[in-house]
């Protein structure tokens, strides 16, 4: 029984047709609904402008990531606010992660009894290039997680 499900979420279209399939599919399955979104660590080259204090680029690291998060957890709480007013949707939040994104959503399934993961794919390339991309996240997730991912196009 699928009770559940995780989205991820990069602001994409395809992670909004992601988003979509997910809600129909918590709606026909009562399960609950987790919105994942990974900010990527933040590489800052140690000779930017800053030169190599690297109090200064820490300090700038660290107020990017915030900015980015705090900007992600207004776009959940969008979401979130306009599902919670569905009557048929039971429970749905968010979870902001920093790091790889494949590893960060595989981590997240897999400490969270997640029934199935839905994602986006991208579509960037087309063809064999599609299939056969290294680094795709999707492509990463869809191959190691211990669940079905279905991927919407």
């Amino acid at each position: 029984m699928i009770s559940n499900v995780i989205v991820t979420d990069d602001a994409t279209e395809s992670s909004e047709k992601a988003i979509e399939k997910a809600v129909e599919l918590v709606k026909q399955l009562k399960a609950r609904l987790t919105l994942i979104h990974v900010i990527d660590n933040i590489e800052v080259p140690a000779s930017l402008i800053l030169g190599n204090d690297r109090v200064l680029i820490e300090s700038a690291r660290s107020k990017i990531g915030k900015a980015l998060e705090k900007g992600w957890n207004k776009r959940a709480k969008d979401i979130i606010e306009k599902l919670k007013n569905d009557k048929e949707i039971l429970e749905v939040d968010s979870k902001c992660l920093t790091g790889n994104a494949a590893e960060k959503i595989l981590e997240f399934t897999n400490t969270n009894k997640t029934d199935i993961i839905v994602m986006g794919a991208s579509r960037r390339l087309k063809g064999m290039s599609k299939i056969k991309a290294l680094g795709s996240v999707t492509r990463k997730v869809s191959e190691l997680a211990n669940c079905p991912v279905l991927v919407v196009h």
